[in-house]
């Protein structure tokens, strides 16, 4: 009883130690370190939307506007409270921490605030100075870079003190437990020696017997049967143990006709205890039965196993008759490549005609539905962007008749909207002679076709859904096409419309389909579009090294696919227009 009093003394004024530390863990540091991340996370969701509203042209009531305004002026506000009212009970050097972080919480607002008033409303957005400044910010190394750097590194010194102090608070639990421990554990060894001298006594006199009976049976209860007999004395006790002896020796019996029976013995033999023993007769006929059913298995297996033989071998031919008509599409496909690159102009071609000039040309998959083609005709330059119906084989088929017929109609004619409307009639025309068309024909292309005369200056355009940008310094020109393609229509009920553009030194013409613009990827795995080529293009135009505006768009290209797999060919050509000295 003395010794349990002390046990139960000491147990309690150390619970009473370690409930107290517990609860400044749950009350102070848990909750602190939860507060510290809300706000980390509403730091960090508040630059996503802040980079939304300064790239993305936007209403003053749209959801990422509203919601940037609720973290900056209600979420972040409410949070510093709720770590305020923690924090009186920090060390001092957390208390330091937060107040830093505070500043630079600050510091950040303030910048916000002039994005947000900058950029206030959909119209601001077309001032390209104030775009401009407000991109700044997000540079490296800019203002708001440094405020976010410093911002994670308080964040994260913050929380690595507040966990330095919460781990000191648990060690010295820790010590608590341990100095209980070691008390408990040598009044335990003490009881334990009492306990056995006590125990010697009784053992010898009544309880060994006992408790030999106790564990056999609880033993056999277990399914583990003793290695020796319980000794058998002259009284109740020895009844008993013969009794046990006896079941133990039948348990046996019956635990090795089920391993014979288990490994297929079937002709294994077992003699029940009595006629009224259910568990042997059950035994027997589970062995006759067993027979039985291993019999019908054996016959089933044999032929189970000629079935998949059979059907083995049938796949391996399939498997084989697969893989052989698998090489012969793709030497087909390849094959249809080198034919497709042998009608594009190679560089060298291209840059005799325009010496300052790229083609950013990526088809989706082996052979493309898009392709470029240059010519010099008489006294003009002509170059075009062209995009077939569909991509892979059946663009690539598309885009050698195209690049044929193209060249045939060149021969006649120069003027833009005259080749479009002759390419329509031959495209069609070949198409049909050849049994790929029909009076419903679907097969066509959409194009930009620029014709350049250097002795005027002139460029003369005409297009089939596909547009062409001018950029001269800080000017751009949009020069619209038709909206029909070409093959959508019989010849003469639809004429293309001819453009006339007066051409300056220094010029910068693109043409392209329109695989780029509907790529999909960025942050929201959404579509390139015209709008953000536009602004790209205007971006590039300044650099006066061509080949740097190609790796550029490539760059750019794939930053925003990512992981996402291409959608169709793409096709950008780029020329600077230079007049003759």
């Amino acid at each position: 009883m003395l010794i349990v009093a002390i046990v139960f003394i000491l147990t309690r004024s150390t619970l009473q130690q370690n409930k107290k530390l517990n609860a400044k863990v749950q009350e102070i540091y848990t909750p602190s370190l939860e507060a510290i991340e809300d706000l980390q996370e509403s730091i960090s969701y508040s630059r996503v939307l802040i980079k939304h509203w300064a790239l993305v042209q936007s209403r003053p009531d749209e959801k990422e506007r509203l919601e940037l305004a609720l973290i900056m002026d209600e979420t972040i506000p409410y949070q510093e409270m709720l770590i305020d009212s923690i924090a009186q009970r920090w060390e001092p050097r957390a208390v330091e921490i937060k107040d830093s972080l505070y500043i630079e919480i600050d510091r950040l607002d303030i910048v916000y605030g002039q994005i947000r008033s900058a950029l206030a409303s959909f119209e601001d957005y077309d001032d390209p100075i104030v775009v401009m400044e407000v991109e700044y910010q997000f540079l490296e190394g800019a203002s708001l870079d440094q405020i976010n750097s410093a911002l994670d590194k308080a964040l994260e010194n913050l929380q690595k003190e507040l966990k330095r102090n919460a781990t000191e608070v648990n060690e010295e639990i820790d010590a608590l437990g341990d100095r209980l421990g070691l008390i408990v554990g040598n009044l335990a060894v003490f009881v334990l020696i009492a306990g056995l001298l006590i125990a010697v006594f009784v053992s010898r006199s009544i309880t060994k017997p006992i408790s030999e009976l106790k564990r056999t049976l609880l033993y056999l209860g277990k399914g583990i049967y003793p290695k020796k007999n319980i000794r058998v004395s002259d009284d109740e006790i020895g009844d008993m143990a013969f009794a046990v002896n006896r079941l133990t020796d039948g348990l046996v019996k019956t635990r090795e006709f089920s391993n014979q029976v288990g490994q297929g013995n079937f002709a294994a033999s077992y003699l029940p205890l009595s006629e009224d023993d259910e568990l042997g007769h059950a035994l027997l006929k589970m062995r006759d039965d067993l027979a039985e059913n291993e019999r019908i298995l054996e016959r089933k297996v044999i032929e189970r196993t000629n079935e998949v033989v059979q059907k083995k071998e049938e796949i391996e031919r399939q498997k084989e008759k697969v893989t052989e008509l698998y090489k012969d599409l793709t030497d087909s496909i390849n094959y249809a490549k080198r034919i497709q690159q042998a009608i594009l102009p190679p560089e060298s071609d291209i840059l005799e005609i325009f010496p300052d000039s790229f083609v950013f040309y990526r088809p989706r998959n082996i052979v493309s539905g898009d392709f470029y083609w240059f010519k010099i005709a008489g006294n003009k330059k002509m170059f075009a962007a062209v995009d077939c119906t569909g991509h892979g084989v059946p663009g690539a088929f598309m885009s050698l008749v195209g690049y044929n017929v193209l060249n045939q109609v060149t021969k006649v004619f120069t003027q833009p909207a005259q080749v479009l409307n002759n390419l329509n009639r031959l495209s069609a025309e070949t198409l049909r002679a050849n049994g790929v068309g029909d009076d419903n024909l679907t097969d066509g292309m959409d194009l930009a076709l620029v014709s350049i005369d250097e002795k005027t200056n002139t460029l003369e355009f005409a297009g089939a859904h596909n547009p062409i940008f001018i950029i001269r310094g800080d000017e751009f020109f949009q020069l619209q096409p038709d909206k029909m393609a070409i093959g959508a229509f019989e010849y003469g009920e639809f004429n293309f419309a001819n453009h006339s553009f007066e051409l300056k030194d220094g010029d910068m013409i693109y043409a392209f389909s329109d695989g780029y613009a509907d790529q999909f990827g960025g942050p929201k795995d959404k579509k390139f579009m015209k709008k953000r080529l536009r602004e790209l293009l205007i971006e590039i135009s300044s650099m006066p090294d061509l080949n740097q505006q190609k790796s550029v768009l490539r760059e750019r290209f794939f930053e925003w696919k990512m992981a996402n797999d291409q959608v169709d060919d793409i096709l950008i050509i780029g020329v600077r227009y230079k007049e003759l000295n």
